[in-house]
């Protein structure tokens, strides 16, 4: 130090002088004492200008003023007085939110409300709360926000303004499309450019396109700023999968006959979200060909419509189904059904959760093959049935194909009419019911999958989770039915077999009444492998006809099927599941079926 900056020194010690008194000026709302506790510098101290400042930076961290000036000055008398000049933040009178699109203004006025009331000087330190409170509420809408104003207006210093910016998409690039026509993708994107940028959205549609239409084996998203002040470009890269399948091959029927078979059909006919198939097969018994030919189209109309048509002319083989039986009891006897006829359903959405459908089916059944012995254990119900389908549905499941979370609730009610030309068996005296009947169907069920969300970290960063959602779900159906009327025989409700009560032969129960709950959990081992345990608990009752030792209740008798499963995910197929159960009686059915059970 020269000799310049000790003379200086010893200048500032000897000017120093002793606070004798603190003086406050400026707070209106902010009481002095609150003023005085935040300062570290006490009357009789001798406060340096770091002293200074960093009491200054104590004040200003309150939140509650706008500017802060400390001064050391002699007053009249001599003393040595710290003034300390505060400018208050304006008393908040009123909350002015802008640039909300998804989250109502009163939702966002409560929130904020909680941590920055009326009649209140604005607290800056409030404006990070204010922040979550707000992002909290995106977040519960898939979104993430930014700010470009949090605090008092320029011109209405008494109005709190919050000024948000919702993100929007800008564009999206599709790339690796080779089959699929991209204006097949945008109708199933419900994210589109220009609108605000979700991100719970964004993934319901990945997941929609991934696994809930087996056209890709991945579909991979790449999020980046746009070129355009608040939006983001999205590009999608797609790996497409096969289509197309033609099957040709000799299998065994669930009566262990020779069936020749002969399948063609495409998922996404013409790259246009289109579905046709055409199945043909033929047992080395009689009862000649059977021949299905069906058409889906998911965009039927501007409104996402679906139009499902079916066409078949096939052979039914009743009580048995896909399934091998252990020791269970089976019906001897085989009496086949040909079942001739046309299903048309149309199904509408209403918002982002409900559907309408209404559809119609036109159909004659007729036994073939007929080899009962003299006990006249079969049943024979020949005729003609026409009936309508009015249906509505609620569901938020996620997954696609691979449900994880949500619910869905879903109720169809089927009146109709048969024209019975002929009964035999177990029905043949039942003459009754030969001629015209009406009957009524009411059908519902609820479904629920429960799964851990994964971190938001992850969720947020790798985008390629959106290729699978697989997790360890646990999942729940219940399903009822009631019928009024009278319906032919296999228009009955029925329980047991793969779809319902695993364990039991197929069709093993069956009345005019049904209950049925099947709970499962199933745990993913790798992208293609799963395991699953279950437990179905069901009845049906009040049926008519008795078939061999097939025992049938007035009264619900319910009855309990367990075991373990095994998934396994094909390109292009989907997913195989191969079910392993056991019953309350003692028996074992090994089930087999495609896609997941529910």
């Amino acid at each position: 130090m020269g000799v310049l900056g000790v003379l200086l020194a010893l200048s500032a010690v000897a000017n120093a002088q002793s606070i004798n008194r603190i003086v406050v000026k400026g707070n209106d709302r902010i009481n002095e004492a609150v003023i005085t506790a935040a300062l570290r510098t006490r009357v009789g101290m001798t406060p340096t200008d770091s002293d200074l400042r960093r009491d200054e930076d104590n004040l200003l961290s309150l939140g509650v003023f706008k500017t802060v000036k400390l001064l050391v000055a002699p007053n009249a008398s001599g003393e040595t007085e710290l003034f300390v000049n505060v400018v208050e933040y304006p008393v908040v009178k009123e909350y002015r939110i802008t640039g909300n699109t998804l989250v109502k203004t009163e939702t966002i006025a409560e929130a904020i409300r909680k941590i920055q009331p009326t009649d209140k000087v604005w607290n800056n330190k409030n404006a990070d709360q204010v922040s979550k409170a707000v992002r909290d509420l995106y977040d519960k809408q898939g979104m993430f926000v930014e700010f470009t104003q949090i605090g008092p207006d320029a011109d209405s210093p008494n109005t709190l303004t919050i000024a948000i910016l919702e993100p929007r998409l800008g564009k999206v690039d599709l790339i690796g499309l080779q089959r699929t026509r991209p204006e097949t993708v945008k109708r199933i994107m419900k994210s589109k450019p220009g609108q605000p940028y979700r991100r719970d959205l964004l993934r319901k549609d990945l997941e929609n396109l991934a696994l809930g239409t087996n056209w890709f084996e991945s579909v991979d998203p790449l999020p980046t700023e746009g070129d355009q002040p608040g939006t983001i470009d999205l590009k999608l890269t797609f790996k497409e999968a096969r289509t197309g399948q033609y099957q040709a091959g000799v299998a065994l029927d669930p009566q262990s006959r020779l069936v020749g078979t002969i399948d063609v059909g495409d998922t996404n006919f013409r790259g246009l979200g289109q579905s046709v198939s055409l199945s043909l097969s033929q047992a080395t018994v009689g009862g000649g060909p059977s021949v299905e030919a069906s058409f889906f189209n998911r965009f039927y109309d501007s409104r996402d419509t679906t139009m499902n048509l079916r066409l078949y002319s096939r052979v039914v083989y009743n009580f048995t189904g896909s399934g091998l039986s252990v020791d269970s009891s089976s019906v001897s006897e085989t009496f086949d059904e040909r079942r001739t006829g046309v299903a048309l359903m149309f199904s509408r959405p209403l918002g982002e959760a409900h559907r309408i459908s209404l559809g119609f089916q036109a159909r004659n059944s007729r036994t073939i093959d007929l080899n009962a012995s003299s006990t006249g254990q079969f049943i024979q119900q020949d005729g003609d049935l026409l009936s309508l389908q009015i249906g509505g549905e609620y569901n938020t499941v996620r997954g696609g194909n691979e449900p994880y979370r949500g619910d869905a609730l879903s109720m169809t009610l089927e009146p109709g009419i048969t024209k019975i030309t002929a009964v035999g068996g177990t029905l043949a005296g039942s003459g009754d019911l030969i001629g015209t009947s009406n009957f009524a169907k009411l059908t519902g069920e609820y479904r629920r999958y429960w799964s851990k969300e994964p971190k938001k970290a992850a969720q947020e960063t790798n985008t390629s989770r959106f290729e699978l959602a697989q997790r360890p779900t646990i999942a729940f159906r219940t399903r009822f039915g009631a019928i009024t009327g009278t319906v032919p025989f296999f228009e009955q409700l029925f329980v047991g077999g793969t779809d319902s009560l695993r364990g039991y032969d197929n069709q093993r129960f069956w009345g005019n009444r049904s209950i049925l709950s099947m709970l499962e959990y199933r745990y993913p081992v790798q992208k293609s492998f799963s395991l699953a345990a279950f437990a179905d608990y069901g009845s049906a009752w009040g049926g008519y006809g008795q078939l061999n030792n097939f025992e049938q209740t007035d009264t619900p008798s319910f009855k309990l099927g367990y075991g373990v499963g095994l998934g396994f995910r094909v390109s292009g197929l989907g997913s195989i599941r191969i079910d392993f159960a056991r019953n309350q009686e003692g028996g074992s059915r090994t089930h087999f079926s495609f896609g997941q059970t529910f």
